[in-house]
């Protein structure tokens, strides 16, 4: 019974055979649905493991025949490629398009890379490694393996696309922005990564201020994760300074857009601007206190020479005794007042010694009572 096709379907087996330590082998099958995971098996159980994903259950319970297929090849390689062999990798499987044409692959690689390829109209196999030209030769000759792996991927695997319907997988997209640190410290590696069960999402820009100085920018995914959902990265190397929290990535799912800016953290909570705004501040507030420390010492200079001028400053005038000796004379012989305090101030040196010319008016006019009789005067008055 087929269904009403809504679109193109996908289904993929993903099978991995290891050389563990110890020579011994494993293997695994993933099978994959339209990206999401729907069951696995190992070559311990030989079982399918359907994930909850899943919601129908009309699929072969075991996989005996491709952990086979797959150990069988990580076994016999070797011995035509004159190497060791680590690790062996399957891919195979059916798209159906909208109109219901199949589309079938089955690709193999051995220690990560691209090893041999089939085609299952021709049943022919194809070297896509200079050390798979024997593999090639004895594959094409199996003519009965070759129409058993074509059976599987142009028959058997769009009769299960069919049967397989998944649960309903509520639309979610997440955008996450963060940024790693490099040796470089002037710069950072900026990373938005979006995770979305919405199928229309296809791609996660750069934005912000500073986007256009970004240094360069990738882009991978979208990518099928565990869940069903798929993932997108954005990496980008900017510069760090007090500007790059204006950076930001935005992914448009169906009629709406997701706008996410960078908050200057790293994956594990470490505050990349923060660190470089502290540095920013310990700066400022030490060229602050080398300012107030030189207006410091150079105002304790001021003052230091300041004290040392008042300290050095010129001593008043002394007064020879002999000339001292001479002006009392002088003084004695002089009746005017007035010229008697311009003779006492040439005494001293100064005019505005005031203390010293009121003593020596307080000397004079003790002088003068010890030569006149006072009472005279006072009779003429």
């Amino acid at each position: 019974m087929k269904r009403s096709s809504n679109g193109s379907h996908s289904l993929v087996f993903l099978s991995t055979g290891r050389v563990r330590t110890g020579d011994t082998h494993s293997s695994e099958q993933l099978t994959v649905f339209d990206g999401a995971p729907i069951s696995h098996c190992d070559s311990l159980t030989k079982k399918d493991e359907f994930k909850q994903t899943l919601q129908s259950k009309h699929l072969p319970p075991r996989c005996d025949n491709a952990i086979a297929d797959i150990l069988d090849t990580l076994y016999d390689i070797p011995k035509y490629i004159n190497s060791s062999v680590y690790i062996v990798q399957r891919r195979r499987g059916c798209i159906q398009s909208t109109n219901e044409t199949v589309s079938a692959f089955d690709t193999w690689a051995v220690n990560g890379i691209d090893f041999i390829s089939f085609d299952p109209e021709s049943q022919r196999w194809t070297s896509q490694s200079p050390s798979a030209k024997t593999v090639e030769h004895l594959w094409n000759n199996d003519r009965a393996r070759n129409a058993v792996f074509r059976g599987f991927i142009r028959s058997q695997c769009p009769q299960m696309i069919q049967r397989i319907k998944l649960r309903p997988i509520k639309q979610n997209t997440e955008l996450r922005v963060f940024a790693k640190s490099t040796a470089n410290t002037d710069q950072v590696q900026l990373r938005c990564h979006v995770t979305s069960t919405d199928k229309s999402v296809s791609s996660v820009h750069l934005i912000g201020n500073g986007a256009p100085r970004a240094s360069w920018i990738t882009v991978t995914g979208p990518l099928p994760s565990g869940d069903g959902s798929v993932i997108i990265r954005l990496t980008a190397g900017i510069s760090l300074s007090r500007n790059t929290n204006t950076y930001g990535c935005t992914v448009q799912t169906g009629g709406d857009s997701i706008t996410v800016f960078w908050d200057g953290s790293t994956l594990d909570g470490r505050h990349l601007v923060y660190d470089l705004h502290k540095w920013d501040i310990l700066i400022a507030i030490t060229g602050f206190c080398s300012v107030v420390t030189v207006i410091t010492l150079i105002s304790c200079g001021m003052i230091f020479l300041l004290k040392c001028v008042k300290k050095k400053s010129r001593p008043p005038p002394t007064v020879d005794p002999q000339l001292t000796v001479q002006y009392t004379r002088i003084m004695g012989g002089v009746t005017s007042s007035d010229l008697q305090v311009v003779i006492a101030a040439n005494i001293q040196g100064t005019e505005r010694n005031r203390e010293y010319q009121d003593r020596w008016e307080v000397w004079i006019t003790s002088r003068d009572q010890n030569y006149y009789d006072p009472e005279y005067f006072a009779n003429r008055v």
